[in-house]
């Protein structure tokens, strides 16, 4: 069985890139969310059904994630006493642009302050790896874009002890992106894709990704002979010229360039759907400090996720205040506000459960998944 590749680790920040985009779109009304799951084949795949009993076994999520430090957003917003304040060092999944709204308001609005702490923020990109840093103890919190990193590195990384202690987004935002020719451009889809729709199509997929096909091809029947895979870039250009089918894309990234260039018809394959539920933007400590100190986890949780309630109930609000701190873009309110409403059901999830809560089975399916595509080793599970 194959290591991960270091591709593989990085790709869930590549795909925030075009976060950095410039260009103003106009927000259409878009329908659905994450939603239920459309049927996962996983539940009759011996194969999936032994690794999974293997990871509850030898690797369960319980030993890396917790949701026992999150707040409760129901209760009312109190500010504490401070008789001095801590510093704290946050790195942050990828530059800094729209998707750090909920730390934004955070430090603007004065609730990391609330809770006696001053929060530098310091951008990731590519090659910054901040649960790297965070590893290396060269930042206290970090953000990693996408969960699957977590295990991978537990168990590939010499010296790496670290537990995933809530998330922003429940929902993976990976989608292969296409556009519906049988919708008028200045019209929303209501298409809905399956795997069966990419037979005999000419799909694009980021470097080290093919994976994500082998995911749908074995679980739902297509032969990797029906769909023709090439390696692309990161703009969805190459749909508009009709040089490929569909592309590998993110939620709330992609879809607005299409967007802001007339293309409303525009459609998602999402992978959280069938098969590929990971979470994202997760916020990550080193083991030592839940022991240590874990007040000072419940407070820097605390002041974010009442900064990602404010998105919620002030997405105006929280747009202009993203305009002034991601620095890294040339942001417009307009583009900060489709990705609220782009990401708003991945951020809410469809578990009845508070923000930011995380499910140990679905880690645990998610891991199963890794191993089962060569995405990562556990030795006792092969």
């Amino acid at each position: 069985m194959r290591k991960a590749s270091l591709s593989f680790l990085l790709y869930m920040l590549l795909l925030l890139i075009l976060s950095a985009c410039t260009i103003p779109v106009v927000i259409p009304e878009i329908e659905g969310g994450a939603g239920a799951v459309a049927g996962d084949p996983a539940d009759g795949d011996a194969e999936f059904q032994r690794l999974l009993a293997c990871v509850e076994e030898s690797f369960p999520a319980e030993n890396y994630i917790t949701n026992e430090f999150l707040p409760d957003l129901n209760a009312a917003w109190e500010t504490m006493d401070c008789e001095s304040m801590d510093r704290v060092k946050v790195g942050m999944s990828w530059i800094l642009n729209d998707g750090g709204a909920p730390w934004y308001n955070a430090v603007e609005l004065g609730f990391f302050n609330d809770v006696c702490l001053e929060a530098e923020l310091l951008r990731g990109g590519s090659g910054i790896g901040h649960v790297q840093t965070l590893i290396d103890g060269d930042v206290d919190f970090a953000v990693s874009a996408g969960g699957s990193l977590i295990p991978g590195l537990l168990t590939g990384h010499e010296g790496a002890d670290i537990v995933a202690v809530g998330a922003i987004i429940k929902h993976s935002p990976y989608i292969w992106l296409g556009l519906d020719h049988d919708t008028p451009r200045d019209q929303r889809s209501d298409k809905k894709l399956t795997p069966q729709d990419f037979i005999g199509k000419r799909v694009g997929v980021h470097e080290g990704e093919g994976y994500f096909f082998d995911l749908i091809s074995g679980r739902h029947g297509i032969s990797p002979d029906q769909v023709e895979l090439v390696v692309t870039g990161y703009t969805p250009e190459p749909l508009i010229e009709g040089k490929m089918d569909y592309t590998g894309a993110w939620l709330i990234n992609e879809p607005r360039l299409l967007e802001a260039q007339g293309y409303m018809n525009w459609v998602a394959f999402r992978f959280s759907e069938w098969g590929w539920d990971d979470y994202s933007e997760v916020l990550v400590v080193r083991r030592t400090m839940l022991k240590e100190d874990p007040d000072l986890v419940r407070r820097y949780l605390a002041a974010v996720f009442q900064g990602l309630r404010h998105v919620i109930e002030d997405p105006e609000n929280s747009a202009e205040i993203a305009v002034r701190y991601g620095v890294d873009a040339e942001l417009t309110k307009e583009q900060a506000l489709r990705r609220y409403e782009l990401q708003e059901a991945l951020v809410a999830g469809d578990d009845e459960v508070p923000l930011g809560h995380m499910s140990a089975e679905r880690w645990n399916r998610q891991v199963a998944s890794l191993i089962q595509y060569d995405q990562m080793e556990l030795p006792m599970c092969e």
